[in-house]
């Protein structure tokens, strides 16, 4: 994630008292007044663990016993059946009604039964699926050519309407399967390979950081009914306010964005942060250092707002010589000494081994 940006040097940062205004597309707001349940002390699941019963029972048992009661599970690709054929032909429009996902509610109903808080994660910009069914919604290079991120990944464009409609809907596909929180990663422009080539005429009259806050005003008005909590992953580099080319670049700002959500989940992973970083020389032998300071400079720039921060940790070994429980450890007691008891552990294979007991 933002190890592949310091290659080229790039600090993510943020412009301190600087305004995006949003699109004016979005309509009256309505938001509900029922108290909303957040992502709080939990684990990421893919959505082939969460669909093989065996593996999940392990991985639940194993949340259980370590005191940890939220699971972030995947949900995009499992859950957009029901709109792939609508947008390809066309015909996606805001007056398009969705059904919940029979999947999403059963696993909702039995981890709810559980004692489990469920988070529904969604992928937004980047996208397979949606590029392959409508390549015209894609961000593209000059000469019209289809971008691709260092990882052959294609990206649909925020600039289109539909593309924003489209995760919208999704979202509320989510919602109305119960989940009790929606959180969207990856919102945000690509930066990878190529991206510094990418030109959008809508740029001129729409900043980017304008048009992911339009997406995420759209989105918290249509999940108002819902009582559903809208959450965001960003960069944990981003608190380190280096320059002002990354927000515009990528579109994220955390000031904005904390008009519009319940929940900032920042990747504060000390491995991913370049080696020689803020005088460290290997980031990732310090994982106190990395999670303390990045919640302190991210509770900066909320200020006073009522946005919840729930940190992912890093639950993996890279760039480590000495993970295991104590890293975890080590990553929990800067949140909490930081005044932050909710926490997100990260492990893309979902080996969770090492986390340790917090009863």
């Amino acid at each position: 994630m933002f190890k592949s940006f310091s290659t080229l040097g790039i600090c993510f940062v943020f412009l301190i008292a600087t305004t995006y205004p949003v699109s004016e597309e979005a309509g009256e707001q309505v938001f509900s007044t029922k108290k909303k349940v957040s992502s709080d002390k939990g684990l990421y699941v893919t959505s082939w663990v969460a669909k093989t019963p065996k593996r999940f029972e392990q991985i639940k048992k194993l949340a259980k016993s370590r005191g940890l009661n939220t699971l972030v599970i995947d949900a995009k690709y499992d859950i957009e059946g029901q709109l792939i054929p609508i947008i390809k032909d066309k015909k996606l429009t805001p007056k398009t009604r969705v059904t919940a996902s029979t999947w999403l509610k059963e696993l909702a109903d039995q981890v709810h039964k559980e004692g489990f808080i469920l988070t529904a994660r969604i992928v937004v910009f980047k996208d397979d699926h949606l590029v392959l069914a409508r390549p015209d919604l894609s961000v593209k290079l000059p000469g019209n050519r289809m971008y691709r991120d260092h990882k052959g990944g294609r990206w649909a464009n925020p600039y289109e309407p539909e593309v924003r409609l489209y995760n919208e809907l999704l979202a509320e596909i989510a919602a109305m399967s119960g989940v009790d929180e929606v959180q969207f990663d990856y919102i945000r422009f690509p930066a990878e390979g190529e991206a510094g080539r990418l030109k959008f005429p809508e740029e001129k009259e729409l900043s980017r950081v304008a048009v992911i806050n339009t997406f995420l005003r759209d989105t918290r008005n249509r999940l108002a009914k819902y009582n559903v909590s809208i959450g965001v992953d960003i960069f944990g580099i981003t608190a380190w306010e280096k320059s002002d080319y990354d927000i515009k670049t990528l579109g994220q700002s955390i000031e904005a964005m904390a008009e519009y959500i319940d929940v900032l989940s920042p990747m504060l992973y000390p491995s991913h942060f370049h080696r020689g970083f803020d005088g460290h020389a290997i980031p990732g032998e310090d994982p106190y250092y990395f999670i303390s300071k990045g919640i302190e400079r991210t509770q900066l720039l909320i200020k006073d707002r009522n946005v919840k921060i729930v940190p992912w940790i890093q639950g993996f070994a890279m760039e480590t010589s000495w993970f295991g429980p104590k890293y975890i450890s080590e990553q929990i007691r800067a949140c909490r000494d930081n005044s932050v008891d909710r926490f997100l552990i990260w492990n893309a294979r979902n080996v969770y081994d090492s986390v340790p007991s917090l009863q």
